[in-house]
């Protein structure tokens, strides 16, 4: 972990924190953060010295608690492997260096990864496909960009998503949905037959009975995903897709991600298989809502930070939602893009709904 910060001549400040991400999703960061903060205004003599969260529990047992069967024993229970495998799961695997547009300069991760030749010799791998990297050109300019969607402007998205799809879509549904159709289109997929894919990212302690503290400290994360071919993509209507998206995360229900728990502990190298991918037919989003990310508050001033921001890598298709700065109900959404894509994204007339 790294924490860097910058003192301004106006006498404002940046605070920049980078943290691997195997040790702390953005939510248990932001716990840290806010428990920071919070034992900084006692050093201003702040009257509100409460953290705006509960304290930070790091115990792992608490998540392996959640598993179905015996994670300890000496081989997975087939049935639960099965389950878990039913569920819309890449399982793209980083060690196949011989798959067709491998990258040459990840080859020393890859290999620092893996056991030894001599344990490998030993066990059987569980089953992967290789990963498509002829569909992600490393070599092509990515762009950056924000997007903000006011909240009436979602209220109208949610509406006519659930004029044609599920009564219980949610606001993020739909915008996930539309935003998608979106960068297909800009990526030309409008008439590909090729199957493109929204990546999910989704977290783990409210999926689990009973659910995980909101403070529980960690990285419990897990990816889904939504798949159809391109031109269907970007026809569906919002609702269409939203309902993808609402049925999709409703099927890891606790018994699933139990299943899906116990899968993932008898792996050999976790770490082999990816849930996600990147590229030309992949969208990968990540969401950082509701993290109180604008009320961090390290000297009692009552201001809200001026800008929060996810610096992310620049890589094709990474798309994350987090609160925005202003106080109108909405999100903003920033995403990396293919600069091209990008270009044609931006002049989109249904980038926005009017």
């Amino acid at each position: 972990m790294q924490i860097q910060l910058n003192l301004f001549k106006d006498g404002g400040y940046g605070v920049g924190i980078k943290i691997a991400h195997a040790l702390a999703d953005a939510q248990a960061l932001m716990v840290f953060v806010h428990h920071w903060a919070a034992q900084s205004r006692k050093s201003f003599a702040s009257i509100d010295t409460s953290p705006l969260m509960d304290a930070p529990i790091f115990n792992p047992a608490l998540l392996d608690a959640h598993a179905a069967g015996n994670i300890d024993g000496p081989a997975a229970n087939p049935a639960l492997i099965s389950a878990a495998r039913q569920l819309p799961l890449h399982r793209f695997d980083w060690w196949r260096t011989d798959a067709p547009g491998y990258p040459p300069f990840s080859l020393p991760t890859t290999k620092n990864s893996m056991p030894s030749g001599e344990i490998l010799s030993q066990i059987e791998l569980s089953p992967s496909t290789s990963a498509p990297w002829s569909q992600w050109d490393f070599s092509r300019p990515v762009r950056y960009t924000q997007l903000h969607y006011p909240g009436p402007e979602l209220d109208r998205l949610k509406e006519q998503a659930r004029a044609d799809g599920r009564p219980d879509i949610s606001r993020l549904d739909a915008l996930l949905a539309h935003i998608w159709a979106v960068i297909n289109r800009a990526r030309g997929h409008d008439i590909s037959t090729e199957d493109v894919f929204l990546d999910l990212t989704l977290g783990v302690r409210a999926r689990v009975s009973p659910p995980l503290p909101d403070s529980f400290m960690g990285s419990p994360l897990f990816l889904a995903h939504i798949k159809a071919s391109g031109a269907s993509a970007c026809a569906s209507s919002v609702g269409q897709t939203a309902s993808k998206i609402r049925e999709t995360m409703l099927q890891f229900t606790p018994d699933a991600v139990g299943a899906m728990l116990h899968d993932a502990a008898h792996e050999v190298s976790p770490q082999r298989l990816w849930q996600a991918f990147l590229g030309t037919q992949y969208t990968l989003v990540t969401s950082w809502l509701r993290l109180k990310v604008y009320q961090v508050d390290f000297v009692g001033s009552n201001q809200q930070p001026r800008y929060v921001h996810a610096v992310m890598p620049k890589m094709d298709g990474c798309l994350q939602v987090m609160d925005p700065g202003v106080d109108d109900g909405g999100v903003d959404i920033a995403l990396y893009l293919d600069s091209e894509a990008m270009r044609k994204l931006l002049v989109d007339r249904q980038l926005h709904v009017l």
